[in-house]
């Protein structure tokens, strides 16, 4: 069973919009969230934002924004911050490059080049270093962009796993080669190499979007995909995937019984799992629910920790194309993780209320 205990806003300005926030607790006591800001959730004026709360969220602090006046071309999204075991800080984010009016071509699906990034901070996140391109021999360019999709992981000191997605790039005229997977560092950050498929249809029929992962407690990995039948409007039943070695090889995806876009899986310590996940259908939200298996949810008692109303989508769309459908939701990308010192699930996300589109975060029990 699952109940709210409390809920509060990370950020909410009616002068601009907010997206797809990540708290992050440091060994201090204090949070860190980092988003993405914006008129748009992929609109050129992106940016990232970080912030610090020094009583577990309620009230939060603006350490402002990334974008300086060379960043004119560029529009950051998705940033997520890690701490390092030696008290350094980690941001991974990635960068678009504006070449068109839109994120996606709508006609031929083409996405806008993306650049994975890596920022560095040595004092809690009040400055950070320049950023660190990140590369993938494996991935040419002229056929593959790869943006980050999932959560960083640590798994020891010389393995560290940065989880991406692929798509295709202006000027590529084929279809298509979507994967879900990540690269490997062994040297704590400064190269990375060793790219790993976790999941990849390779008919073409089956796309398996916005990976999201966590290390259950006997040290699995237990990955989630929002999975998409190519060419369509339809989703399938959200797929899952387990590895049992550090992520060197993965099982093949099966459903679940959940029906929903991204979804966030989160260990608890006595091995269920819960998962917060976009569900767009009526009634569109955000819920939480629970497995002890992997992969059967508890629907009968899952709880809506956002219900999105009549603010499911923001606007009308000018074309039947998918990707522009979209690029007009009103919340997404919830994720989250388990606080051991409350035995509480946090959670976070984006929404839209009263015409305000900002981030939360809700905590809850399990029983």
């Amino acid at each position: 069973m699952l109940q709210i205990l409390e809920q509060d806003v990370i950020s909410r300005d009616p002068n601009r919009a907010a997206f797809m926030p990540v708290i992050t607790p440091l060994s201090s006591g204090e949070w860190l969230a980092c988003q993405h800001v914006g008129t748009a959730l992929a609109s050129p004026d992106n940016d990232i934002e970080v912030l610090d709360s020094s009583d577990q969220g309620h009230t939060w602090n603006s350490h402002g924004t990334f974008r300086t006046e060379t960043d004119v071309g560029f529009a950051y999204r998705g940033p997520e911050i890690a701490e390092l075991p030696d008290g350094r800080l980690l941001m991974t984010t990635c960068r678009f490059h504006n070449e068109g009016k839109n994120l996606f071509d709508f006609e031929t699906e083409a996405l806008e080049r993306p650049d994975l990034l890596l920022y560095w901070s040595e004092d809690k996140g009040q400055t950070w270093s320049d950023a660190q391109l990140l590369t993938i021999d494996a991935l040419p360019p002229e056929k593959y962009t790869a943006n980050g999709a999932g959560r960083f992981l640590q798994l020891a000191e010389n393995r560290w796993l940065y989880f991406i997605e692929t798509w295709k790039p202006t000027g590529y005229d084929g279809p298509p080669d979507q994967k879900a997977a990540f690269v490997v560092s062994e040297d704590q950050g400064r190269t990375w190499g060793d790219l790993t498929v976790v999941a990849d249809d390779t008919s073409g029929r089956l796309l398996y979007w916005d990976m999201m992962e966590c290390v259950l407690p006997d040290g699995r990995i237990y990955a989630m995909f929002w999975t998409h039948l190519h060419g369509t409007k339809d989703d399938l039943n959200n797929h899952w995937s387990v590895s049992e070695d550090g992520g060197r090889t993965w099982s093949e995806p099966r459903p679940t019984n959940l029906r929903g876009q991204v979804c966030s899986p989160i260990a608890l310590p006595d091995g269920r799992v819960a998962a917060i996940y976009n569900h767009r259908h009526d009634p569109h939200g955000i819920h939480v629910a629970v497995s002890e298996d992997l992969e059967t949810f508890d629907l009968d008692n899952q709880v809506v920790v956002f219900d999105a109303g009549a603010e499911a989508q923001l606007g009308d769309t000018k074309t039947d194309a998918f990707f522009e459908e979209h690029l007009l939701i009103g919340f997404g990308k919830p994720c989250g993780h388990f606080e051991p010192d409350t035995g509480t699930l946090l959670t976070y996300f984006w929404c839209t209320s009263g015409g305000i589109t900002h981030t939360r975060w809700v905590r809850l029990g399990t029983l």
